[in-house]
């Protein structure tokens, strides 16, 4: 199978010049874990996920998130959160992106996804975003697809 015959064609995405508060309101408004960054074009510059908006919020500390006996104070992470909030997406986003073409096969997405510990990654047609491939997407398409996997 395709990744264009699986990838969600939902188009959310984010421009550079967004800011990192609309960005998240995005995210949470569509329940997604990240969001394109695309050109006028539609073409992809960059992904912005919650991950990369959290180590925003606490440079220097995110590593020491990985560890359960460090937890930061609340307060303080809000007000760096803020305090960033009305910087760009640009500043943030990751440049060096994953992103598939819809002629791509779901075993090289699967793979790449799970290798690179990605949720979900944009596809593109032609160089111009078209929708978003993710590890759910191809979950539900191998448990009830109709071959029978061998032993």
């Amino acid at each position: 199978m395709l990744v264009g015959d699986l990838m969600d064609r939902d188009l959310t995405a984010v421009s550079p010049e967004t800011t990192v508060a609309e960005a998240v309101e995005i995210m949470a408004g569509h329940r997604i874990s990240g969001v394109p960054v695309v050109d006028e074009e539609g073409r992809v510059l960059g992904f912005l996920s919650e991950k990369d908006v959290i180590r925003a919020a606490l440079p220097g500390y995110f590593d020491l998130l990985q560890d359960s006996s460090f937890l930061p104070d609340y307060g303080q992470f809000r007000k760096r959160l803020q305090r960033i909030s009305l910087e760009r997406v640009d500043k943030y986003m990751k440049g060096d992106v994953i992103v598939f073409e819809e002629q791509d096969t779901d075993l090289h997405a699967a793979m790449v996804l799970i290798s690179r510990n990605l949720k979900r990654a944009p596809v593109v047609r032609d160089g111009v975003f078209s929708g978003v491939i993710s590890r759910a997407d191809l979950l539900d398409y191998i448990l009830h697809s109709r071959e029978e996997p061998s032993d």
